[in-house]
């Protein structure tokens, strides 16, 4: 039986961590750099969902598998699932599409890190459309996405990648994100 704990990074205000719960998942930790986003996931630990939830500011970059397994209270192997929305303006239009040039466009090398530290079975992350077109390390568009690929599958993980919209699963809103599983 594979354990349905997870752990979500750049959490944000926890929206996907919110979903995974009611699908039947259980949050193990979450955490976020940003202190209003981390006030609205330990105000969402103390109700139903996400109850038994270790929540806290932490910054992705100093996180290791050992503190962040112990805080959960869990063990290498025991997380099946990897989630996270790494931060978005590096690929967004609004943030000029720095892509690898902004550093907040390099953090999603510390999630690719932790999933393998944690022996994840599964990932998933979200992030803007603009992450589709994106130019990577060779200057090409769309090689963004296709460099983060390469370096999941050098880690072992076959991704498949979903252009989805919020609108189309009952949400009062148009919001295409980007998945990666």
């Amino acid at each position: 039986v594979i354990n349905s704990s997870f752990v979500s990074l750049f959490s944000g205000a926890g929206g996907l961590d919110i979903g995974l719960e009611l699908a039947g998942w259980r949050c193990a930790y979450a955490s976020d750099i940003d202190p209003a986003a981390v006030q609205t996931l330990k105000a969402n630990a103390n109700r139903m969902l996400m109850a038994e939830t270790f929540v806290e500011k932490a910054d992705v970059r100093l996180l290791d598998s050992a503190t962040v397994l112990a805080k959960a209270g869990q063990r290498r192997g025991d997380i099946s699932l990897l989630v996270g929305g790494p931060p978005c303006q590096s690929w967004s239009s609004a943030g000029h599409q720095q892509g690898f040039d902004d550093p907040r466009g390099q953090l999603f090398k510390d999630f690719i890190r932790m999933a393998d530290e944690l022996d994840v079975r599964w990932l998933m992350f979200e992030n803007v459309r603009g992450l589709l077109t994106a130019r990577g390390p060779d200057g090409r568009p769309g090689s963004a996405l296709e460099y983060i690929r390469s370096l999941l599958l050098e880690r072992g993980f076959q991704t498949h990648v979903s252009l989805m919209n919020a609108a189309d699963y009952g949400v009062p809103q148009r919001r295409e994100r980007v998945f990666v599983v």
